[in-house]
């Protein structure tokens, strides 16, 4: 069942953000501007950051007001070892992307089309 988002929490459109967390090619503390907000219930933000990257499909706990910012009242950043420590080697593989779609997919697509390359020779 889809949690509740509490609609203090929720961000809008050109509001003012930043990164708590490292995310790819931004660095924690880099500031920018949400240019998007979509879904329902599992909400996600689409953001401009100053340094010129547009990222996506980003979760609320990985960015901070302005002002949260500021009051240093956001949460401490989760790294990549705390990921790994608590659920396993594998997150890690499972959290990059190319394009969107984890690794360890295209790796399992790529061994599949060489058992079939393989098959049919």
């Amino acid at each position: 069942m889809a949690k509740t988002v509490a609609a203090s929490s929720v961000l809008k459109e050109k509001d003012r953000v930043v990164a708590k967390v490292d995310l790819k090619r931004v660095p924690r503390g880099t500031t920018g501007k949400v240019i998007m907000v979509s879904g329902l219930n599992w909400i996600r933000y689409w953001v401009l950051f100053d340094n010129g990257q547009r990222i996506g499909t980003v979760h609320r706990n990985k960015l901070a007001t302005l002002a949260e910012w500021e009051n240093k009242s956001t949460d401490a950043p989760v790294s990549k070892e705390a990921t790994v420590t608590s659920a396993g080697p594998d997150s890690v593989a499972a959290a990059e992307t190319i394009g969107g779609v984890p690794v360890h997919l295209l790796e399992k697509s790529r061994l599949a089309r060489e058992r079939w390359a393989a098959k049919k020779d």
